[in-house]
């Protein structure tokens, strides 16, 4: 029975449809995540140091390098450029994202003040939601085989088989 299982959930990991979905919804969040802190930027920085999780020194090097990142990555996985380190990457954001979310719990925030800039606010408890789904769907992306990926850009220029 426990072998069944395993090649049920193989099979679907292994789901091209799911991985493209996957792929375009975290892609998409990222963009829009990214876009929406770059014009204040400053503003997201001294969210990251009301956390009081990072050290000064990397609170701005944190900060002003995140919505960068999100936007790489989410223009990565969007185009399934590089998708198992753009995987890996999300994986870290996601947990990242966790950690500040549960600490903003545990200090009795009832607003997730930086998950898309002013763009949409949540609560705490729906910005976890979204993290572990965030989680979840990095942690597929990198489980998943090489092969059989719908609509990526390497595939198209050649750059793998």
């Amino acid at each position: 029975m426990a072998r069944v299982d395993k090649q049920r959930i193989s099979s679907l990991i292994s789901n091209s449809y799911l991985n493209l979905t996957l792929r375009l919804l975290l892609g998409v969040t990222f963009i829009v995540s990214a876009v929406s802190k770059l014009p204040d930027h400053t503003k997201f920085v001294e969210i990251v140091k009301d956390q009081d999780l990072l050290p000064d020194v990397l609170v701005t090097v944190f900060g002003n390098a995140l919505p960068w990142i999100e936007l790489v990555v989410g223009v990565y996985l969007l185009f399934g450029i590089l998708r198992r380190p753009s995987a890996l990457v999300t994986l870290l954001m996601a947990i990242s994202f966790m950690i500040a979310n549960v600490n903003s719990l545990i200090n009795d925030k009832d607003k997730c003040g930086s998950c898309f800039g002013d763009t949409v606010t949540l609560t705490v408890a729906q910005s976890i939601t979204i993290d572990i789904f965030i989680f979840i769907a990095a942690l597929v992306l990198l489980l998943t085989p090489k092969v059989n990926q719908l609509l990526t850009l390497e595939k198209l220029i050649g750059m793998r088989k």
